[in-house]
């Protein structure tokens, strides 16, 4: 898979986020977000078709690729750096920006759409929850994630790739090209162990809290995107759909969870043809 063309940014920002810009600065702009254990790399597939449309802007959450981490887990939560890339981009020069998340990111999105509602044009969830709406289950979530962070900073980042890889969450990738697999491997593996670790401790789905109950209040145009094959979060999306009011749904045959990386052509159909006037 040859790398997309991006330009490194450094923008005036107090914790340390890593930006990536690509495309024409002229075109409507859109925010990629990543999932867990992703970086800007993992769009490699989908941007040069997004370009053609819109100008990309995508950071490297905390805890991944060269953006910070921290000890203090508050400076990393969802709801924070929701409001930190809402100033880069407000610095960036940007009024009013489509976000696009995938898993992780794609709760972070709804982050946005509630602590950056004006700066959101639309919004564009792959694969996404909107929260563990049960108290207990939901601790018990927060337990598993900080049980899987210390695994993580006592058996070392090769364990966990190969841990994280093997998880049937993912299972519909074994048919994909070895190249494909082994660049999401390479930038699995590009991460620091502590700042994975750090990013399960403050951005788990355990540790946000529930926003199913405020989802019917959102105005911003969403397209949910989810995979045939990926039952739990297909089932998610649906119930996004009947909550959030100014939704569509589009499930993609042959895909399971990273839509966009299975099934790159109709992800970017499902983008394209989005209108979210």
């Amino acid at each position: 898979m040859m790398p997309t063309a991006f330009e490194k940014v450094m923008v005036d920002n107090h914790r340390g986020y890593q930006i990536y810009l690509s495309g024409n600065p002229s075109s409507p702009p859109l925010l990629l977000l990543h999932g867990f254990t992703g970086s800007h790399a993992s769009w490699n597939s989908i941007v040069p078709g997004l370009t053609q449309k819109y100008w990309i802007i995508v950071p490297d959450l905390p805890g991944h690729g060269e953006s910070f981490v921290t000890a203090n887990r508050r400076d990393m939560a969802l709801d924070v750096t929701a409001q930190d890339l809402a100033k880069i981009l407000r610095d960036l020069g940007v009024k009013k920006s489509g976000v696009l998340g995938y898993s992780m990111g794609g709760r972070l999105a709804l982050h946005l759409g509630l602590y950056a509602s004006s700066l959101v044009e639309f919004l564009i969830l792959e694969s996404t929850t909107a929260g563990i709406e049960d108290t207990l289950e939901r601790s018990r979530r927060r337990y598993s994630d900080d049980d899987l962070a210390a695994q993580i900073d006592a058996r070392g980042l090769e364990w966990f790739v190969q841990y994280w890889g093997n998880l049937s969450l993912f299972a519909t990738q074994n048919t994909l090209p070895p190249a494909v697999l082994e660049h999401q491997r390479q930038i699995r593996l590009s991460h620091k162990p502590y700042g994975l670790a750090q990013s399960l401790r403050a951005a788990g789905a355990g540790q946000q809290a529930s926003l199913w109950p405020i989802l019917p209040y959102y105005r911003a145009p969403t397209l949910i995107i989810a995979g045939q094959h990926d039952d739990k979060y297909r089932t998610l999306g649906e119930k996004l759909h009947r909550l959030l009011p100014m939704s569509d749904l589009v499930v993609v045959d042959g895909a399971g969870h990273t839509v966009h990386l299975e099934q790159p052509e109709h992800f970017l159909s499902a983008v394209k043809h989005f209108n979210p006037k």
